[in-house]
């Protein structure tokens, strides 16, 4: 089942949702003003949920009845790469999930740190490719046309949200979100934290 098969080119796939991307900043006063535009629109203290931004490629993976059905890369968020035989040869993606729900979950495919170390040490000896940091050796095995390649590069996969269209249990909050996604079968990360509000988020990225 984790075999997947050699393509000619990856095919377009228009998203039903959008991928959208983040906006960034080191600075703690910024975050307290982001704070206070959200409080603008939900008044009262708002609680956060704090994760650690993993440096991969975002993925979009689609299950119905619980069976894993197409893997998208995130392109331009509207329209991205089906690399499903792919991602079907990555362990951390499940093939069938706990229950038999219907959901679009986002993801990051990265490599860790010992096995990029691994990678470039083989292709040294074998006078190929040596790559230049673990993201771009990510990107690189993802979009292989042979799986079988990408299936030897040990990645792995935190997922990170879902839409949900079908499930007797439908999340109210993010954090009740990443609980569920868990409970499916999904890998997290697990240095995430609830927090009470934008001075608890600052002192976790401390």
């Amino acid at each position: 089942q984790r075999v997947g098969g050699i393509s000619t080119k990856f095919e377009e796939y228009k998203h039903k949702y959008r991928l959208y991307s983040l906006d960034n900043t080191y600075n703690a006063d910024e975050l307290r003003k982001w704070y206070e535009r959200v409080q603008k629109e939900c008044p009262g203290k708002v609680e956060l949920v704090c994760e650690l931004k993993i440096d991969g490629l975002a993925i979009a993976l689609t299950y119905k009845n619980g069976s894993f059905i197409t893997g998208v890369t995130r392109g331009d968020g509207i329209v991205g790469e089906n690399i499903t035989q792919n991602l079907k040869t990555i362990m951390a993606v499940p093939l069938k999930l706990f229950k038999p729900v219907d959901i679009d979950v986002r993801g990051e495919i990265y490599m860790p740190k010992t096995s990029f170390e691994k990678l470039n040490e083989e292709n040294l000896k074998n006078g190929e490719k040596i790559f230049a940091n673990p993201r771009n050796a990510a990107a690189g095995s993802l979009r292989q046309l042979d799986s079988s390649i990408t299936a030897k590069r040990d990645l792995s996969m935190f997922t990170y949200t879902a839409i949900i269209e079908h499930s007797e249990f439908i999340p109210k909050t993010h954090w009740e979100s990443l609980q569920y996604l868990k409970e499916l079968g999904f890998k997290t990360n697990p240095n995430i934290r609830l927090v009470d509000d934008i001075e608890g988020a600052i002192q976790f990225c401390k």
